[in-house]
């Protein structure tokens, strides 16, 4: 885990990726390495933010394409989910009392639901999953699930932003450190909502 993150966290390996797919990559990104990698997404979302700052893309169209690839991975597991998929089973790892939880909300306040587990670390993907498998009207979870997404993508991406410029203004006479401020506070960032999510599923565990 730690050797890959700091394969992706390296600017040259990002950087080449994203240069050789431009805005493709990003929705590539988080339809596939995103998926199958224990990197959170908000993780991404910086890093993206953190290349918005530099002007490698246009903040518009690298917002849309993020928010893209998170409406494509949902709906595919909205209609996994629905089918009853075994891949979606194996997904998810938490207690039945806690899954019964979330499905009362979404069937009460579907927006409030999404909205919540969307800035949730590791548990945004219950939206779709939870949604598909109690057969949820799907325009209405997309529509809900597109504004809660598109607020999550907004927030992350300035943060991205503004943590950057903010680290520039303060180390600007240093040529190269930046880069290495920046990766290696996002690196502390991944390892606190590691341990974050950690502590919350065992105090989870132990409640139930």
């Amino acid at each position: 885990m730690h050797a890959f993150l700091f394969f992706v966290l390296k600017t040259p390996g990002f950087t080449h990726f994203i240069s050789r797919f431009g805005y493709i990559g990003i929705i590539i990104w988080f339809i596939t390495f995103d998926q199958l990698t224990p990197i959170p997404e908000e993780i991404s979302l910086l890093i993206v933010g953190y290349l918005l700052a530099h002007n490698i893309f246009n903040p518009i169209v690298a917002g849309i394409c993020c928010l893209a690839g998170f409406l494509a991975v949902d709906t595919i597991y909205f209609f996994l989910s629905k089918k009853g998929s075994s891949f979606i089973s194996r997904r998810i790892k938490t207690s039945s009392s806690i899954m019964d939880s979330y499905k009362h909300r979404l069937k009460h306040n579907m927006f409030k639901a999404v909205l919540v587990l969307c800035f949730i670390p590791r548990m945004r993907m219950f939206a779709p999953i939870l949604a598909g498998s109690m057969k949820l009207p799907f325009r209405k979870f997309l529509l809900f699930d597109a504004i809660a997404l598109a607020a999550f993508t907004t927030i992350y991406l300035l943060i991205g932003i503004i943590f950057n410029k903010s680290l520039g203004a303060i180390i600007a006479k240093t040529k190269g450190l930046q880069d290495i401020v920046f990766f290696g506070a996002i690196l502390l960032i991944a390892v606190l909502l590691v341990v974050w999510i950690r502590k919350r599923k065992k105090k989870k565990k132990d409640h139930w």
